[in-house]
């Protein structure tokens, strides 16, 4: 049985999501770097969800996205994270990978 723990989004899927309120937070980690190989100190957006896909889950969202995160750390600002549902849509392409954040 494999434990998942955290979010994945699929490519071009959107991924319906509910926040736990209050739970927007940046975090510090390490990653290995995709091109040196070596490890990178990183910042991320984290956000603890309570739903996925309207099914009730206990799961952790990251994004390493600078784009997204500000997006995300907005919607906290104004309680928006929290009061409605986030759709969030991977478009990726290489280097150049972008995201689609909706609130409805």
């Amino acid at each position: 049985m494999v434990l998942e723990n955290y979010v994945k989004l699929e490519r071009e899927k959107e991924k319906v999501l509910k926040v736990k309120p209050g739970s927007f937070r940046v975090e510090e980690g390490m990653i290995t770097d995709p091109v040196t190989k070596q490890p990178k100190r990183v910042r991320k957006a984290v956000v603890d969800v309570v739903e996925e896909d309207y099914r009730p889950v206990v799961k952790v969202f990251s994004t390493l996205s600078d784009k997204l995160a500000t997006s995300l750390a907005q919607a906290h600002a104004t309680g928006d994270l929290y009061r409605y549902h986030i759709g969030v849509t991977w478009h990726p392409a290489g280097y150049a990978t972008e995201y689609t954040l909706r609130l409805f």
